[in-house]
């Protein structure tokens, strides 16, 4: 616990109270950036024993470091800086934060409010830094150390929370004004006597205030008894009971799947049957997707990775469309006239499945199993038999250990896991950034997730997403950290091979693929970890094995799989044209 002691002055006093505050909600880590006005917050954080910190040189990667925890356990991590533009470097993460929904809490230490548009030095107007991305902004003032100044801490204390945890979840912002002293030195009379560092009110742990509690069940289960031909599709979310609560109702109501990787619901008991984990390949073949015509579509979570799927659901768009959510958002950029489903999608998904048994076409999922076995049959032997980057994703997803957080990263990599890793019941805990789908920061939202976790973890990422974010590892990892990092080197963007632009080169290799020659085994002999190169799917999913916890390699490796991108791409295309043949078969 935080020590009682009154506090030396009023900023100690101030930065305590806060701290607490933050901690007695549920808060546990915080990500601290180098600087001197901030100097009353880490000593704040550093004194309470209820909080893990992780100091951080680059205040982006401590950012995107706070996101891979807030994505793995649902609770907010802080990230504390200076000010001036240490603070903006937060704003990539917030975004992300706020796409993904995310909850994440930007505590920006700053000047006095006087020295604003001031020639003072290090001094920026930083209220409403992160515009409208931030879920609630507050600009507070200088440290009052009266009770009725605690109380007001407080009030903005649980409005951060709330916006931070809430429906839907995303980043708050709290800017925290001080003037020196910054050190917890004592200044006489700064403090009234008794007035302890505490904020009033006793909030209850893991309290999330912004929940919505009510859920649209008996709604959705007479949408399922009425339809013949109806289709859920689970896009990415950071809500595993979300995934869970899909199959479930698939399972009862006997309703075809679509899953994406980061719903929740490709990986886990009940996946194997219901999730139909080759709908981004067999759904490429227009008369494929023209023949599996639904008339219900229930979506829930963001739109799906796959372009595929998307050209379905607007291909359709005359089928009535739900889109289940916890707020009333506007989630419908196909323009499918999709109609809300406002409630708590967990316990929506649950109540329908209590009260729906068996009411779709057999034919109807039948034939979905039919052309998901096919277009999954038609891959394997390109899988098995030739190295590119699908072997890559599938080899990953088989060798991981049950259970194991599994970052992916954007690009590549998380479009071949949809392509061509299989649903599987065995649990595995995929987690992606796929709200503004950047490739910045992933190296430190991994090493993040892996912190949370409290346990090995794994990330697949591309080499220019390696490269973006390199600092992560050579100077902000933490230690005691297990991350088994898989590399696929291609030497440069591989994903705009698929762009029409490829035809122009140049300028398309020097200017858009832009090849890159960095040696990956001496960027980890930089960084002190193990690296290995593997050149076959056998070798992965034996690398990825993870050892015992006194085995040599334990904490932070690095895998490289070398990939030739033209074979890749060659290979890529066969495969996806097999799948799509064997579709048409089936259908």
């Amino acid at each position: 616990m935080s020590r009682a002691a009154v506090a030396p002055n009023r900023n100690a006093l101030w930065a305590r109270a806060l701290v607490d505050g933050l901690a007695r909600r549920g808060m546990s880590h915080a990500c601290i950036g180098s600087g001197s006005r901030s100097a009353p917050l880490v000593e704040a954080l550093a004194a309470d024993d209820r909080f893990t910190l992780h100091p951080h040189v680059d205040e982006r990667s401590a950012a995107f470091f706070a996101l891979g925890v807030g994505a793995a356990s649902g609770r907010p991590a802080a990230v504390v800086t200076t000010s001036g533009t240490a603070a903006a470097n937060l704003f990539p993460a917030v975004v992300e934060a706020s796409q993904s929904e995310i909850p994440f809490l930007a505590l920006t230490a700053d000047r006095p409010a006087a020295l604003r548009g001031t020639d003072a030095n290090q001094t920026i107007d930083q209220r409403d830094l992160f515009g409208r991305y931030a879920r609630r902004s507050i600009d507070l003032g200088l440290p009052e150390p009266t009770a009725a100044g605690l109380a007001r801490l407080g009030a903005a204390v649980e409005a951060a929370w709330r916006a931070a945890v809430g429906a839907p979840p995303g980043p708050a912002h709290l800017n925290v004004q001080f003037a020196k002293p910054l050190e917890p030195v004592h200044v006489p009379g700064d403090v009234p006597a008794g007035l302890e560092p505490r904020l009033p009110g006793s909030p209850t742990p893991g309290h999330e205030p912004g929940a919505v509690p009510t859920d649209a069940g008996g709604e959705l289960a007479a949408l399922l008894r009425r339809a013949r031909r109806p289709l859920i599709v689970c896009g990415p979310n950071h809500q595993p009971e979300i995934g869970r609560a899909a199959l479930t109702l698939a399972a009862r109501a006997r309703v075809p799947l679509a899953a994406d990787p980061l719903s929740g619901a490709r990986f886990g008991r009940g996946a194997e049957r219901w999730t139909m984990s080759s709908a981004d390949l067999s759904l490429r073949a227009d008369d494929v997707a023209a023949a599996l015509c639904p008339d219900l579509v229930v979506r829930v979570g963001r739109a799906p990775t796959s372009a595929a799927v998307c050209r379905y659901l607007e291909r359709h768009a005359d089928a009535p469309q739900f889109v289940l959510d916890a707020t009333h958002r506007w989630r419908d950029h196909l323009a499918t006239s999709a109609r809300p489903l406002s409630g708590d999608p967990v316990a929506t998904l649950e109540g329908a499945a209590a009260a729906v048994s068996g009411e779709a076409e057999e034919a109807w999922v039948g034939r979905w199993r039919a052309v998901d076995r096919a277009a999954r049959l038609a891959v394997e032997p390109s899988l098995a038999e030739t190295w590119f980057e699908g072997a890559v994703a599938d080899a990953m997803a088989e060798g991981l250990p049950d259970g194991t957080p599994w970052l992916i990263g954007n690009s590549m990599p998380i479009r071949d896991v949809d392509a061509f890793t299989r649903a599987t019941d065995r649990p595995l805990r995929p987690l992606g950034l796929r709200g503004a789908s950047g490739i910045d920061g992933n190296m430190s939202a991994a090493l993040g997730t892996a912190a949370a976790a409290g346990r090995p973890a794994a990330a697949l990422v591309g080499d220019l997403t390696l490269l973006h974010d390199v600092g992560a590892l050579l100077a902000d990892r933490p230690p005691r950290i297990s991350l088994h990092l898989v590399v696929i080197q291609n030497r440069g963007g591989g994903i705009f091979h698929m762009l029409p632009i490829r035809e122009h080169d140049p300028p398309f290799t020097p200017y858009v693929v832009m090849p890159q020659s960095v040696d990956l085994g001496a960027v980890a002999a930089a960084a002190g970890i193990p690296h290995r190169l593997v050149s076959s799917a056998a070798e992965l999913r034996e690398a990825v094995k993870a050892p015992g916890p006194e085995s040599e390699g334990w904490g932070l490796r690095l895998t490289e799989a070398c990939i030739e991108r033209e074979h890749n791409w060659q290979q890529r295309t066969a495969a996806i044209e097999s799948a799509k043949e064997a579709a048409r078969r089936a259908i």
